[in-house]
């Protein structure tokens, strides 16, 4: 995977617990950060953001019809750091492409449930966050709810597209915000986490994206410290999914 281009990584006590729910469906960042080293998977830390309850989705779920990987760009890194040299922002085929994920625990399969796209990336926070994504110059967002019933594990990722690297890494070493989880609109197979719920969470940007996870229980509920290890391999799984999507809009990019 290409070099982040401001690796901040969230992480906190397991203990900590998520406070009461937002008015908006959303998780509190935690209040500190700490840099990881460039290039360097995040996901090694436990946090407990804020969540609402509410459920509501942002959008309908968005069809996606990658079946695989994306083909290789023609760019050169330094050109995904800007939009004057890297114009299209990314799409949902691009970065979902994979409906299946297997992570590194045994009988762990995520598996992709909704993918959501948003020309306006401001809901996809609440509060602080949003009015900095709003600041910076947010042209799309992205995101997905990966799922294992099987080991009741959910993640959620969003991707970020922003007008410069130093947008994204600016809002990455920020700790503002309430960034939403992702539901799919009807019969859903998971619930938003509860108050009192801890889960992963980290932040990312990566060229001129920003990326942020979170990963928990699927029925929302409170985790065991057994289960913090389980929910790291998967939050690492989809950043790796995410990130090597992202790498391959450049021609040189080892992915």
């Amino acid at each position: 995977m290409a070099v982040l281009a401001g690796s901040t990584a969230c992480g906190g006590d397991d203990t900590k617990k998520a406070a009461a729910p937002l008015p908006a469906s959303g998780s509190q960042a935690p209040g500190s950060a700490s840099a990881s080293a460039p290039g360097t998977p995040p996901a090694t830390g436990a946090a407990s953001p804020t969540a609402s309850s509410t459920g509501k989705p942002l959008r309908p779920c968005a069809t996606v019809t990658a079946t695989d990987k994306p083909t290789r760009g023609t760019l050169t890194r330094e050109d995904l750091r800007s939009a004057g040299t890297d114009p299209k922002p990314v799409t949902v085929d691009e970065v979902f492409g994979l409906a299946q994920l297997p992570y590194k625990y045994q009988g762990g399969t995520l598996t992709r449930t909704c993918v959501k796209v948003l020309e306006d990336c401001t809901p996809m926070a609440s509060g602080e966050a949003a009015e900095l994504i709003k600041q910076l110059g947010c042209i799309r967002a992205v995101s997905a709810l990966y799922v294992d019933k099987a080991n009741n594990v959910q993640t959620t990722v969003g991707v970020l597209t922003m007008p410069t690297a130093i947008a994204a890494a600016t809002l990455a070493q920020s700790n503002a915000g309430y960034y939403n989880q992702v539901t799919p609109p009807t019969n859903r197979e998971t619930e938003v986490f509860a108050p009192e719920a801890a889960y992963t969470w980290i932040h990312e940007s990566l060229y001129r994206y920003f990326i942020y996870e979170m990963t928990g229980r699927t029925d929302g509920k409170d985790r065991d410290p057994g289960e913090v290890a389980k929910h790291t391999a998967a939050t690492n799984a989809v950043y790796h999914l995410v990130g090597d999507s992202l790498d391959r809009r450049a021609a040189g990019a080892p992915s």
